[in-house]
């Protein structure tokens, strides 16, 4: 299994008004990314762990198109399945906001996570984490900046203006990972 698989799409940029969200994917438009993101997918066995990450493949669901993160997450040696849009420039700039907001949902209970990193995430295991909780139907969740925790990074405070990535991930837990991702931005 190849440890490293990219999606790349490229779409136009469309600035907000103000007081609205900004959407950095949504995949049921067209083009489903904003200029500058681009989906990345990868497990744990980029650093030795052994979870097995599927193809991320884009689903018609009854809810809308949403990215499918499957796999089985195995902890022993590693223990997480993720996909993520990463800005292809230095860094995006979201202090205008007030957080992350992504639609969700997944049939089956497991240990999710959304997963920020930035310039300050020098290690390759450095981010700031939030937990997840979606449910079996299409669910928007908004997460303030102050809910994500830094784990291994420079400052223990997020800093927005300095954003590289914003992940999915499942992690922590031995499960079989399903998790429908229809939509990730920022809001106001």
């Amino acid at each position: 299994m190849r440890s490293l698989l990219l999606i790349v799409v490229f779409g136009a940029s469309v600035a907000p008004l103000p007081g609205q969200s900004l959407v950095l994917s949504n995949l049921g438009a067209s083009p489903s990314e904003a200029q500058g993101w681009v989906w990345e997918a990868f497990a744990d066995t980029v650093m030795g762990g052994s979870s097995e990450l599927s193809p991320p493949i884009v689903l018609d669901l009854d809810e809308g198109k949403a990215l499918l993160l499957a796999g089985r997450v195995v902890t022993r040696g590693g223990g997480f399945i993720q996909v993520r849009l990463k800005y292809d420039a230095r860094s995006f700039d979201a202090s205008g906001y007030s957080g992350v907001e992504i639609d969700l949902s997944s049939p089956n209970e497991g240990s999710y996570f959304i997963f920020l990193r930035t310039r300050d995430s020098l290690f390759p295991w450095s981010y700031y984490g939030a937990p997840v909780r979606p449910t079996d139907r299409r669910t928007t969740i908004r997460i303030p900046w102050s809910s994500f925790s830094a784990q291994s990074t420079l400052r223990t405070t997020l800093r927005p203006d300095r954003l590289t990535s914003i992940a999915m991930t499942a992690a922590f837990e031995d499960f079989n990972a399903l998790l429908h991702i229809y939509r990730v931005g920022l809001y106001r």
